[in-house]
Formats: structure tokens, C-alpha cells, sequence
């Protein structure tokens, strides 16, 4: 949230400057690519989490 607010640089900022210009294309972009990198971490922390239960079940 306080990339949104404050930021001058990222992804957060390419969407509000977005927004604030009436660009929809650069604000779809960010947000597509946002829910790609959450998808990313989501599927790497998953994958952490089932080979450390594991190891310590065995």
C-alpha cells in the first residue's frame, strides 16, 4: 500500500501515474503483472512448505 502512496519508482507508481493520466493499458499491464509475481510467490512458498513438512515427517 505505501508503494501506492508514496512511491516514485515500481509497479505501484506505473499504475496510480496510470490512472492519473487516463492510460488503461498501463494500468492492466501492472496490474497483470502484479498478480503474475503474487502467483509466483504463492506457488514457490507452497512448494517450501511441502518439502520442509516432509523432511521433518521422515
Amino acid at each position: 500500500m505505501g508503494e501506492f502512496l508514496v512511491s516514485k519508482k515500481g509497479i505501484g507508481y506505473l499504475i496510480l501515474y496510470g490512472s492519473q493520466v487516463f492510460n488503461l493499458s498501463l494500468v492492466i499491464s501492472g496490474i497483470f503483472i502484479l498478480c503474475i509475481v503474487a502467483s509466483i510467490m504463492y506457488y514457490l512458498v507452497s512448494f517450501l512448505e511441502k518439502k520442509i513438512i516432509k523432511r521433518d515427517i521422515q
